[in-house]
């Protein structure tokens, strides 16, 4: 029985290490998402987000990173603009197949915004409603949200004013978003903490 139970612990051995690796390399890929100085090598990062997902696909994080990258090399300007936006939609259904939250509903209005972004002029009345709900849903599960407020407030600040837009309107969502900022507290370090950057560019545009 002792042998039975020493040859147990060796055969987890492996699995452990490749476990530990797994989160090892999904903490150094979400650190580089988060850079602010510099702009990330996402080709190379989503490559490596699409390499954790064939191995784990238990974990939200992971197709919701994936997304973020679509979304923002979309938004970017970085290759076929409506192939990247699909993709991060794509990622985003995935996500949400394993969990439903906040972040992944975030992750949504923003795929939907660079669905939107490749034409605004044509596609704004299609992808408005799909773009405003999915934030809805997010400030519903989580009301202190930051990055909710400030996909809203970078939608709104863009608006022409007749229709509602304008600074005015967007401040007391930066207000509320950096008061969410300043709260949250994160349970490790791969989760999602971005927003700080585009909140400072948003305060650039109409100080408070």
């Amino acid at each position: 029985m002792r042998n039975l139970i020493v040859l147990f612990i060796i055969l987890q051995l492996p699995v452990q290490a490749q476990v530990s690796n797994q989160a090892k390399v999904l903490e150094a890929a979400v650190l580089q998402f988060n850079q602010t100085n510099t702009m990330p090598p996402y080709s190379k990062l989503y490559t490596q987000f699409e390499q954790l997902y064939a191995v784990d696909k238990t974990n939200w994080l992971i197709p919701y990173y994936a997304a973020m990258i679509q979304s923002r090399m979309c938004l970017l300007k970085m290759g076929d603009r409506d192939k990247l936006a699909n993709a991060a939609l794509l990622w985003v259904s995935r996500a949400k197949l394993i969990e439903q939250n906040d972040e992944i509903y975030c992750a949504e209005s923003l795929a939907y915004t660079a669905k939107m972004s490749v034409n605004p002029a044509m596609r704004w009345l299609s992808y408005e409603d799909k773009i405003r709900n999915a934030l809805r849903l997010a400030k519903k599960l989580n009301p202190n949200n930051p990055r909710a407020y400030i996909l809203e407030a970078n939608i709104q600040e863009k608006i022409p004013f007749i229709f509602g837009g304008g600074c005015k309107a967007t401040k007391p969502l930066m207000q509320k978003a950096e008061l969410c900022l300043n709260a949250q507290t994160l349970k490790s370090s791969v989760d999602p903490s971005w927003g700080i950057q585009t909140l400072m560019e948003l305060k650039k545009a109409c100080p408070f």
